[in-house]
């Protein structure tokens, strides 16, 4: 968070926390300016320009700036919050919401950003925030802090700060729990991880509310997480990207549902209506939808990402990292910061950690790094068991220079694309499972970095390569048609040129363009696509799919 940020309220000693929020006759309605404020002074003068079409929200209506930067907002009666999307190309010079209050302006100053080149952007998740051991056990009866979490954090503050992203958002679980313990101890870490930690970083600084930032009590609920954070949902344009940030926590009695409720779907249908046709959409919140109750607000919500077309759902709360889906929409949970909350490795094996995300022309990578460490990370292969043929992509922090791979101990094969973005490389290349044996294997990535020191990475792998015949295949084309098929041993009948005949005992095909020099009888193999009507139907499309056998 950029050192202009700081939140709008004190911070809460526990009288105010049960009071919840100062009495007073509300206004209809909200007034205000959004502008560039060109002198750093906080009010409208002299060369400041308004900013139009810009939205401003209560968190139940939403309306747009005129041409002057200005707007009236209709107040609903329980609004805590007024806040503006900040537009792309700005920053918010002092804050992006305000608390309601009975009377008086509210005016959003804003500064120009930089808008041009890749958007990156840092997600930190689960903290789960303690200071000490003692502490946690007042959150966690049943779990034993092993590593102190000053060090972590100082170190993912520094790591941060040196790569400039443009900004950095926290998915929830921002404290160890807000169930168990006091409510001044709630107080107390929010306090500490909004201001001491939040505050550390150069950049613009957000967060989403987790299921352990809840005071398990309807008169509380999120009223400590908002006096240091804000609305709990709200939106925010940068580098061409809109950026939406959601709730998923409902408070029912002492109980939580993860769901959003009526009136947060009803501002969203409002706020993706302001955004620009083909503008990148980024929805963040705490939950993955796997955990998400079944509600009509929550289909609602689904429908409406899906037929919007966002470019992804980043989220938490499981400490792992993983894809979940890639249609209707593409969603990807994070790791936590705090590992196995703060005992050790999380279950996926990632560390004390935190993803990095680059996005260009509406492409978005990211990649995965523990605090301090440094090691490779496979974004694929993504499963545990594999067959026939997979895609290699591991990264590394850093400009590398070459990468190359190697099955067990086999020879290390060279792969040919290896990119550098700026922040890390990777390393992509087809890989043939075909001629490994069933059971586990070792695949080993080797990074050679431009400061001339290599950086390696293992991972081991299970190999279930089926034994399906060609006479299998072809005698059930329409499964196989179109999809990748292996045929791993097949003994060369004929060759003619580059195109030969082989068999492996049931069928014979023709092979077309076999890179490599071969003899009848000799035994070989390929993987391909199944193109049943073609002369030469299973179609080599990597050199790597080729395989000829010397033994």
């Amino acid at each position: 968070m950029n050192g202009s940020w700081r939140s709008p309220i004190p911070g809460l000693i526990l009288i105010l926390v049960l009071a919840i929020w100062p009495v007073f006759v509300q206004a209809e309605s909200a007034e205000g300016v959004v502008f560039i404020d060109e002198n750093g002074n906080a009010v409208l003068d002299g060369s400041d320009q308004g900013c139009a079409n810009v939205p401003v929200s209560d968190g139940v209506t939403v309306v747009l700036t005129d041409e002057e930067g200005r707007f009236s907002l209709p107040m609903a009666s329980d609004a805590r919050f007024v806040f503006v999307t900040v537009p792309t190309g700005t920053a918010a010079r002092a804050a992006w919401y305000l608390p309601v209050e009975a009377e008086g302006a509210y005016d959003f100053p804003l500064e120009r950003a930089e808008d041009g080149g890749a958007l990156v952007f840092v997600q930190l998740s689960d903290p789960h925030y303690a200071p000490d051991p003692a502490e946690f056990k007042e959150a966690f009866y049943d779990r034993e802090m092993a590593v102190l979490p000053a060090g972590i954090l100082d170190g993912t503050v520094g790591e941060v700060n040196a790569m400039s992203p443009d900004f950095v958002i926290m998915t929830g679980d921002i404290v160890a729990d807000s169930k168990r313990p006091d409510v001044a101890l709630v107080d107390k870490w929010m306090d500490y991880m909004a201001t001491e930690f939040g505050g550390s970083f150069d950049a613009p600084f957000y967060a989403a509310i987790g299921n352990h930032d809840v005071v398990r009590d309807e008169a509380i609920g999120k009223s400590v997480y908002e006096t240091y954070f804000g609305p709990t949902y709200y939106s925010f344009d940068i580098k061409g990207t809109h950026c939406v940030v959601l709730d998923t926590q409902q408070l029912e009695g002492t109980s939580l549902v993860y769901t959003i409720d009526a009136r947060q779907l009803a501002w969203l249908e409002q706020d993706l209506m302001h955004v620009a046709p083909n503008m990148p959409i980024l929805v963040f919140c705490h939950e993955p939808t796997p955990d998400w109750v079944k509600t009509a607000e929550n289909e609602g919500l689904t429908r409406l990402l899906a037929e919007t077309g966002i470019t992804a759902l980043i989220d938490g709360h499981w400490h792992t990292n993983a894809v979940l889906q890639e249609e209707p929409f593409y969603e990807l949970t994070s790791g936590a910061l705090c590992a196995a909350w703060w005992e050790g490795p999380a279950a996926d094996g990632s560390g004390f950690g935190y993803r990095v995300f680059r996005m260009q022309h509406g492409n978005l990578d990211s990649i995965w790094r523990d605090v301090g460490e440094e090691g490779i990370w496979f974004a694929r292969p993504r499963e545990a068991v594999l067959m026939w043929a997979e895609r290699l992509h591991a990264q590394v922090w850093g400009p590398a220079v070459a990468a190359s791979y190697r099955w067990d101990d086999g020879p290390s094969v060279r792969v040919a694309s290896v990119i550098d973005n700026g922040l890390w490389s990777s390393a992509s290349a087809n890989l043939n499972v075909s001629t490994l044996s069933v059971g586990y294997h070792t695949l080993t990535v080797e990074f050679a970095m431009e400061d001339t020191r290599s950086v390696t990475g293992v991972r081991e792998i299970y190999v279930a390569n089926p034994s399906i015949s060609l006479e299998d295949i072809m005698a059930h084309a329409d499964v196989y048609q179109g999809r990748t098929v292996a045929a791993p041993e097949l003994v060369v009948r004929a060759t003619m040129g580059s195109d030969l005949s082989a068999s492996d005992g049931t069928k014979t095909i023709i092979i077309s363009g076999f890179p490599y020099a071969v003899a009848r009888n000799d035994l070989i193999g390929i993987v391909g696509m199944y193109r049943p009507t073609s002369a030469a139907p299973i179609k080599g499309y990597d050199e790597v799919f080729f395989t000829v056998y010397t033994e």
